[in-house]
């Protein structure tokens, strides 16, 4: 027989058996309670398509899950962080274990170690309270040690990805050691215009070499650290991991965007572009490499420009025309790289009181115009000349240099930066890392996530970023 149609047997069983419980249960008060379990149990087998024998038998090719949770939004990285939390929580003095009731502990072992290729069908009772209960048992003890959280894992640097615009525009590749160097194209090989050799005696031709290059990714280490009371496990965990998994991506996210783009190294009392008149907590996560913003700024000043007025629009094809990395040697020229050749691969961030400036201009056409879709970039504002506007929180105002002050209000500044994503590595060199320990003495639970990135910029000859700071907003 077809498995569709054992489906449907098996799902005409369940009503069937449902409907007897029901009529029972109305028709005799005095039903026994062991019989009436007896039948819910039975119920309950098949709808979880396991036979009295307790060997699993599948259902048709297109069933699906079914449960109150995947229904109100709960992704196998949500369990699989509950889980994490629940390991975890199992360190707390008493011992304390945290059980999740039957539907979600079944849940989640459909998601996690089953092949949602498979798709079996699970048909849990939402009739049982979702929260979770304390006990001084030691149920289901192993389920969330036995977790590796590769799911979870993809799922926070993907969500963080797509949360941050720079993040996900700039290649990322595994990094194999703490430092690799990456090979990257050098400059075009030399073409000669030569005479043909006429005798055995000729001259060799003069050879010309294939340059190369390469970068350096170093690994650095970054980490989020929260605590939580232990009363954490005696309320709903169920309802409140998924609101833990959406704050850790959109921090891993708006900090790795940072990151790349306001890194700078220098840890000392005046210099950094991002704290200029203080020095910065050694732990800040822009002192982990140098940024896209350092590059005018610092690295190459030449491809900044100090506005000291309102912005012209002008400036910022100006800036384009710096990303060319050529100079006017028709030698150098053949072989250039040209960053800023195509506009759409161009992105330009800016503080918000800049992008309200450029709003006004009808040069600015705003995404709410021409819609968004799906080749959109995450978090586009707008273009002007055929380059997305962005305007993450991290880029902020500055002082007339175009560095940053660490008091607030010394930054006034509008800023612009203009890059092409392509001029930029990212590595991994280690996935996140989820760990839940409890804090002696205080009874209180640290959560702490680490990573391991590196971030360089792929040529010093020809920048793949230019700026305009010092703007009157």
């Amino acid at each position: 027989m077809a498995d569709e149609e054992l489906a449907n047997e098996e799902e005409t069983a369940i009503d069937r058996l449902a409907r007897s419980v029901e009529a029972l249960a109305t028709q005799d008060e005095a039903l026994p309670e062991l019989v009436r379990t007896e039948v819910q149990a039975a119920v309950a087998a098949l709808a979880n398509n396991v036979a009295d024998d307790g060997k699993e038998h599948r259902a048709g090719a297109t069933d699906r899950m079914i449960d109150p949770y995947t229904r109100e939004g709960y992704e196998r990285g949500d369990f699989e962080l509950a889980l994490m939390i629940q390991d975890g929580a199992r360190q707390m003095q008493g011992p304390v274990e945290i059980n999740y009731n039957e539907e979600f502990t079944n849940a989640a072992r459909y998601y996690i170690h089953e092949d949602p290729q498979s798709q079996r069908t699970r048909v849990v009772n939402e009739g049982q309270n979702m929260s979770t209960a304390r006990a001084m048992d030691t149920a289901e003890s192993g389920f969330g040690s036995q977790l590796i959280g590769a799911q979870y894992v993809n799922d926070l640097w993907r969500a963080a990805r797509n949360l941050d615009s720079i993040v996900g525009d700039i290649r990322d590749i595994t990094m194999t050691d703490p430092t690799t160097y990456v090979p990257i194209d050098g400059a075009l090989p030399e073409m000669l215009f030569v005479g043909e050799s006429t005798s055995a005696s000729a001259s060799n031709y003069t050879t010309s070499k294939t340059a190369s290059n390469r970068v350096t990714l170093s690994a650095k280490k970054f980490t989020i650290q929260q605590v939580w009371s232990t009363e954490l496990s005696e309320d709903s965990i169920i309802e409140f991991t998924p609101f833990l998994r959406e704050q850790l991506a959109i921090s891993a996210a708006a900090h790795l965007g940072s990151a790349y783009y306001n890194g700078d190294t220098t840890n000392a009392g005046t210099g950094n572009i991002n704290s200029d008149d203080a020095d910065p907590d050694d732990t800040k996560h822009y002192l982990a490499w140098d940024g896209i913003r350092h590059d005018f700024l610092v690295s190459t000043t030449g491809n900044g420009k100090s506005m000291a007025a309102a912005l012209d629009l002008n400036e910022i094809l100006v800036a384009r025309g710096k990303l060319n990395g050529t100079d006017d040697d028709i030698d150098s020229a053949v072989g250039n790289i040209n960053w800023g050749q195509t506009a759409s691969d161009l992105r330009l961030v800016c503080d918000w009181d800049t992008f309200m400036v450029l709003v006004g201009s009808d040069l600015v056409t705003t995404v709410d115009k021409y819609g968004a879709n799906a080749t959109i970039v995450t978090g586009e504002l707008g273009r002007i000349y055929g380059i997305p506007i962005i305007s993450p929180g991290y880029a902020s105002k500055t002082e007339a240099d175009g560095k940053a002050s660490g008091t607030e209000t010394n930054n006034t500044l509008g800023q612009i930066t203009l890059f092409n994503p392509r001029g930029y590595l990212a590595g991994t060199r280690r996935e996140s890392q989820f760990f839940m320990d409890r804090i002696q003495r205080t009874d209180q639970l640290l959560i702490e996530v680490y990573t391991r990135k590196g971030f360089v910029t792929r040529s010093s000859t020809a920048p793949a970023a230019a700026g305009i700071y010092n703007i009157t907003v």
